[in-house]
């Protein structure tokens, strides 16, 4: 069977293959009655666009990088699926690739992005410093919209989420049941770190609370394997602390999720001795033993605006004009059992 094209669907709806292309493409030009046959006919006689004809003509790959830290949770997987859903709504395909949490992995990635040809890049840099100079580089010509860390130093729209908020509430919900000693344990050289430590820091200033050095906690996500081990080890010198703490807050999806597990082997009940509450979007936080309070981030939402952002520069010719944003939008605390018992 022939392949269909453009001028043969053209010749069955006896129009211009500049009506049919116009009516795909949803050119104000052409009515909405006439752009529903021209798709119904598309759809039946099964057309599929010429991508390299359509990228030599407008210089455009319809095509949107994505490059993030990791993608071994929940929450990575969350936001590219709010990505990947209105990317497709607005006519783009998305590739994904990973920097592994590794500043040299993440400088091949961005460049071959540029390789790519994609016509914009969604970027969650591993901290405010990783790679800087080539992501200005490649900002002076090709769209760049940064999500999730947002603490990076390029003028350009930015979607996360109020990370101070998240741990200021972790906070206050655990003072508001009496536990005032409250470890947190924080990824390093994450670019979440700072705000979300911020957070930690004006909850205790805004209780009359002294903040204990002793009570921050860096651990280097490398492998699970390695974060078990450095957290048990933490777990164990703060037990011996004359006043260790009655609660742990953990300042990333990956470290609040393993929390339990490590807790468990060391045989310290929670939360009777220790709560734990902190970042994380997995939905087995209900079935987890003890039930783990979490604080949640719409994920969905910050790959959804993130690529309309991205999708708005891209269509501008003159991005001089346009008014960056910073778009933070609102965590919440869902509370059970490793908190309230």
């Amino acid at each position: 069977m022939a392949k269909t094209t453009l001028k043969s669907l053209a010749a069955v709806l006896n129009m211009s293959v500049s009506t049919v292309s116009k009516a795909l493409n949803d050119s104000y030009e052409i009515s909405e009655s006439t752009k529903q046959r021209v798709k119904d006919f598309a759809k039946k006689l099964d057309y599929q666009p010429n991508v390299l004809a359509q990228s030599l003509k407008t210089g455009k790959t319809q095509t949107i990088g994505v490059i993030l830290p990791k993608m071994t949770s929940p929450f990575e997987s969350q936001i590219l699926e709010g990505m990947q859903l209105t990317a497709s709504a607005l006519h783009y395909k998305i590739v994904i690739m990973s920097s592994m949490e590794h500043e040299e992995t993440e400088r091949i990635a961005l460049q071959s992005m540029v390789n790519k040809a994609v016509d914009g890049l969604l970027f969650c840099p591993i901290h405010e410093r990783s790679n800087v100079d080539l992501a200005k580089q490649i900002f002076n010509k090709t769209p760049v919209v940064i999500f999730d860390r947002t603490d990076y130093p390029l003028e350009t729209h930015k979607v996360g989420v109020l990370n101070a908020e998240g741990t200021f509430s972790a906070c206050k919900h655990l003072f508001e049941i009496k536990r005032k000693k409250i470890a947190i344990f924080c990824g390093t050289n994450q670019g979440i770190t700072a705000k979300r430590l911020a957070g930690y820091r004006q909850a205790h200033q805004q209780f009359n609370l002294d903040v204990v050095p002793e009570y921050i906690v860096f651990c280097a996500i490398k492998s699970i394997e390695d974060l078990h081990l450095q957290m048990e080890q933490h777990i164990v010198r703060l037990l011996k602390l004359p006043n260790p703490p009655e609660a742990i807050i953990g300042a990333s999806d990956t470290i609040t999720t393993h929390l339990l597990g490590v807790l468990a082997k060391l045989e310290i009940n929670v939360p009777e001795r220790i709560a734990v509450v902190g970042f994380a979007n997995t939905d087995l936080a209900l079935s987890l033993n003890p039930s783990l309070s979490t604080i949640r981030q719409p994920t969905k939402d910050i790959g959804a605006i993130a690529v309309r952002k991205l999708v708005e520069v891209i269509n501008k010719t003159n991005r001089s004009q346009i008014e960056w944003e910073e778009i933070n939008l609102p965590t919440s605390i869902q509370l059970r059992r490793s908190t309230i018992g």
